[in-house]
């Protein structure tokens, strides 16, 4: 026997093991859709990967719902305050960036003289009962004007003076004050529109780094926001249909598409299987001439 016959047997095997692997691969996702000849459907048409569509997708959307995108460990990543980036940018350039004119105050003075106006009455209300609704604050008020009224006056002044009256009086006059709407009113709408205000928020607000400011917030109150986040992404996870959600967009991917897709994911796996497939047959007829 020459040496041809001696290589051509395990090169034939490989190539058609070579080949048959390839084929295989192909026969998978080809062909697209099914194929007729005088309207007999042809075997083995269409492919495996999309005539068994419909059912892969089911599947693999339950896999990835109930094994690795459960609940808990949705739940767990939503909760982590890691898993939200903070920008590195002030509060002026986040402005600036939804084309709000950060050289001008004057709309937040707006805004917030608005929101004074809606809150005033409620304040106004509160500042009327102050001492009633804060008895220590009551009790502290008197304690300082009966200690100023007996620094001041004389012992026969004090017999034909009485302190509670003077501080009934007072408390009437500080809550009288407080609660002057036209005053109060008056008192907000100079300090809005101060230039020092426009300042302030021009040259104080609008510098500061917002990554920086809510990291402080994050460290300081940490495990309120923990819970706060986990509050929300347990909910968040358990009503949020995965599977439906996965299944959907498998199923919206064209057929081609699909395939490009576990090419690119698996295509290095699949080209090694067609190597060891030309190995195997090689193997296997080097071994046919020796036996």
């Amino acid at each position: 026997m020459n040496i041809f016959s001696y290589l051509f047997p395990p090169l034939l095997g490989g190539v058609i093991a070579l080949s048959t692997n390839w084929l295989a691969i192909k026969m998978l996702f080809r062909p697209h859709k099914a194929k007729y000849i005088f309207g007999i459907k042809l075997p083995f048409t269409p492919g495996l990967i999309p005539k068994e569509r419909s059912r892969l997708t089911k599947k693999l959307a339950e896999a990835i719902s109930t094994r690795l995108l459960t609940p808990e460990v949705l739940a767990a990543e939503l909760s982590s305050p890691s898993t939200w980036p903070l920008p590195d940018m002030t509060i002026g350039q986040a402005m600036a960036s939804v084309g709000i004119d950060i050289e001008n105050a004057e709309p937040i003075c707006k805004h917030l003289k608005i929101m004074s106006d809606k809150l005033l009455p409620n304040i106004l209300n509160a500042a009327s009962n102050i001492t009633e609704l804060n008895p220590e604050l009551d009790a502290k008020l008197a304690e300082l004007t009966y200690a100023i009224i007996d620094e001041n006056l004389g012992s026969i002044a004090k017999i034909f003076i009485s302190k509670e009256k003077i501080y009934a009086s007072i408390k009437e006059g500080i809550t009288g004050y407080l609660t002057d709407n036209e005053k109060t009113h008056a008192a907000i709408d100079s300090i809005l529109s101060d230039e020092t205000v426009s300042t302030v928020i021009t040259e104080k607000l609008y510098s500061l780094n917002i990554r920086d400011r809510l990291s402080a917030f994050f460290a300081k109150e940490k495990h309120a926001i923990e819970r706060v986040l986990s509050i929300i992404a347990k909910y968040v996870a358990t009503h949020i249909p995965i599977q439906s959600m996965i299944e959907n967009k498998i199923a919206a991917f064209d057929v081609a598409e699909l395939e490009d897709i576990i090419i690119t994911v698996a295509g290095r796996e699949l080209r090694v299987i067609i190597l060891l497939g030309g190995v195997l047959g090689f193997l296997i007829g080097l071994l046919a001439v020796f036996l």
